[in-house]
């Protein structure tokens, strides 16, 4: 005997998929793409036993909802996403040749979204337009030379709340470099150069902030983390006598307002004593020292049925504001 697919049923996984896919809301601020969905919840109740009054989940509202399921999850992970050709069949008129929506293919539906859902953060690294901020970027002279720390202090702002929200929700990054343009020999100075150019990268995300070359130490602080205060997210020591010297990532909120849209960053580049105190003498650094900032904007549409649909477009992207220069 088949199965009767409920129509409560179907608006549980319509639900679902919403959450990820729509507009994401402060009460489940970790949800919501922004993006429209194609879907309509269904009505599983008839009045007066007057079966015009019921709307039957019909094998194009699945259709639509499978839509959506491809649209989330090819964003995610890319063109790895398994999508099967969908036929509608006309049960009233063709009964014997219509398409059936069975029970397997529900509950693959279902896990899908459940995929999608614990997933929703993830980006395929093809659906990421990497964009340059130079209004967020600082260059320091390499005159005169410096010891102690320099720091390069900036903003990253979105329109609204929602926009932000939706930017990390759907795997965009904050990513940061730095480096030393340096010719010379000096012993400590190489080694900043060294231990920057190795570094690559580094990507603040919704709730983590790492290295994409796998050095230095990362944190599980993201978007989602912040407080009022700074706190690290990222850290890489230098080599051998110069272990004392460090590169920092700290980040808080950064209130405009009545809103909290954006964020403030503060780079440092930590010249630290001598590892043997004892040598009386530190050296200066050399060098002029960059820091730079990019965003990771994620962008994607898939092909469905030879149909191009969008997967996400996000409305609006954050832009960098300078607080303080490299000094």
């Amino acid at each position: 005997m088949p199965t009767t697919i409920l129509a409560s049923r179907y608006n549980t996984l319509r639900d679902a998929v919403n959450l990820v896919l729509g507009p994401s809301i402060v009460a489940s601020e970790t949800y919501g793409y922004g993006q429209g969905f194609s879907t309509n919840s269904v009505v599983g109740s008839q009045t007066a036993n007057d079966l015009s009054t019921v709307d039957s989940v019909t094998a194009q509202n699945y259709e639509d909802l499978y839509i959506d399921l491809i649209r989330a999850r090819s964003h995610q992970v890319g063109a790895s996403v398994a999508i099967d050709e969908f036929v509608i069949g006309d049960y009233d008129t063709n009964e014997a040749t219509a398409d059936k929506i069975e029970e397997s293919y529900v509950l693959g539906l279902e896990s899908l979204a459940t995929n999608i859902s614990t997933d929703r953060f993830e980006v395929d690294a093809s659906n990421l337009d990497i964009i340059s901020i130079p209004a967020a970027n600082s260059t320091r002279a390499s005159t005169p030379t410096w010891s102690t720390s320099i720091d390069h202090i900036f903003t990253m702002a979105w329109p609204t709340e929602e926009d932000r929200r939706h930017f990390f929700n759907t795997g965009g990054e904050i990513r940061f470099s730095a480096g030393v343009s340096y010719t010379g020999s000096q012993a400590k100075t190489v080694d900043w150069q060294t231990i920057l150019n190795a570094m690559g990268s580094t990507s603040f995300k919704a709730t983590s902030t790492a290295n994409n070359a796998a050095v230095g130490t990362g944190s599980s602080i993201g978007n989602y983390d912040l407080t009022n205060s700074y706190q690290i997210v990222y850290s890489r020591t230098g080599g051998s006598v110069y272990a004392r010297n460090r590169y920092e990532i700290r980040a808080m909120e950064y209130a405009t307002g009545d809103a909290t849209s954006a964020i403030q960053f503060k780079v440092s580049f930590v010249d630290g004593l001598p590892n043997n105190t004892s040598w009386g003498i530190d050296e200066v650094v050399y060098g002029s020292f960059s820091s730079t900032v990019q965003i990771a904007k994620p962008s994607s549409q898939v092909t469905i049925n030879g149909t191009l649909h969008s997967g996400v477009t996000l409305s609006a992207e954050p832009t960098g504001q300078i607080i303080s220069a490299l000094s």
